[in-house]
């Protein structure tokens, strides 16, 4: 059998299809309020994928929920910028204010 690899980030397709596995149980779970199973899952998810940007932005929002704010600051922006480098500045955009809000949490120690 041939092995499909992704040209962009070198992944295999049995990597990505792994990641969504992972992203799929970490929802399921953060559904169910197990937000660090969640979070666990996500970053397994990344783990194998570096690229998958909902993981990213999901995991933001688990790492806000378990009370990371700076984590959920650093995802988004990882975020933004995959969404920049694949010429979608509307999406990243978009980012910007859920990210300044977090910012301003953490500044403000809320």
């Amino acid at each position: 059998m041939k092995k499909f690899r992704c040209n962009v980030l070198k992944i295999e397709l049995k990597d990505i299809v792994k990641a969504n596995e992972f992203y799929q149980q970490g929802s399921d779970r953060a559904r169910r309020g197990l937000y660090k199973e969640a979070f666990e899952d996500f970053t397994q998810a990344i783990n194998l994928n570096p690229g998958f940007v909902e993981a990213y932005m999901i995991r933001a929002d688990t790492r806000t929920l378990l009370g990371d704010k700076q984590g959920a600051v650093t995802d988004f922006q990882k975020a933004i910028d995959i969404y920049k480098a694949r010429g979608r500045a509307d999406i990243a955009d978009m980012l910007l204010t859920p990210l300044q809000a977090l910012k301003n949490e953490i500044e403000w120690g809320e």
